[in-house]
């Protein structure tokens, strides 16, 4: 009747050996992606920072509403994260700040001329360009600081600009 621990343990293990490779073939065909975490308090940040509740502009309802796949939802989460922490001291999304109003700023400018302009408007200011010069004129001279941000942080930060604005109109139609 006594069992010795190898003839206990053996069966055991690999059990959790066949679970584990059953979970790495899910995740890796995207079978699990529906069923992955999307709010803020369980998904991490670039830099191993984690955010710690749902975002504050980003209604839960509304933006479960929204039907997005997984990595859309982390994309608008992580430009969530970023846009608080570069650009929200100047710029609200719908209000005017020190700078301009971002919502709608896809629809305003190309992504490949906002890339260049988040990582140095002053290029674009001194090389002439017509629509740098205007908005640094309307804005009084002021300067908006260089980031050292990569293109994908940056579409982050867009998408969920275009988050919040999609929300604000399913608030207002609703």
């Amino acid at each position: 009747m006594n069992k010795n621990l190898p003839e206990i343990m053996m069966p055991a293990s690999l059990a959790v050996v066949a679970l584990l490779i059953c979970g790495l073939l899910l995740t890796a065909t995207g079978v699990l992606d529906e069923y992955l975490p999307t709010s803020a308090s369980q998904i991490e940040q670039p830099g191993g920072c984690a955010v710690v509740d749902m975002p504050s502009s980003l209604n839960r309802v509304a933006f479960d509403t929204l039907h997005l796949p997984v990595g859309k939802r982390r994309a608008i989460l992580a430009g969530e994260f970023l846009f608080k922490g570069n650009c929200a001291q100047c710029h609200g999304i719908v209000d005017v700040v020190v700078g301009p109003a971002l919502a709608g700023v896809r629809k305003r400018r190309p992504e490949k001329w906002l890339h260049a302009w988040v990582k140095n408007s002053s290029k674009l200011i001194a090389s002439g360009d017509e629509y740098a010069v205007k908005v640094y004129e309307q804005y009084q001279k002021q300067q908006m600081p260089s980031f050292q941000l990569s293109n994908e942080e940056i579409s982050q930060i867009f998408d969920y600009l275009q988050a919040v604005e999609k929300q604000g109109a399913m608030v207002a139609a609703n």
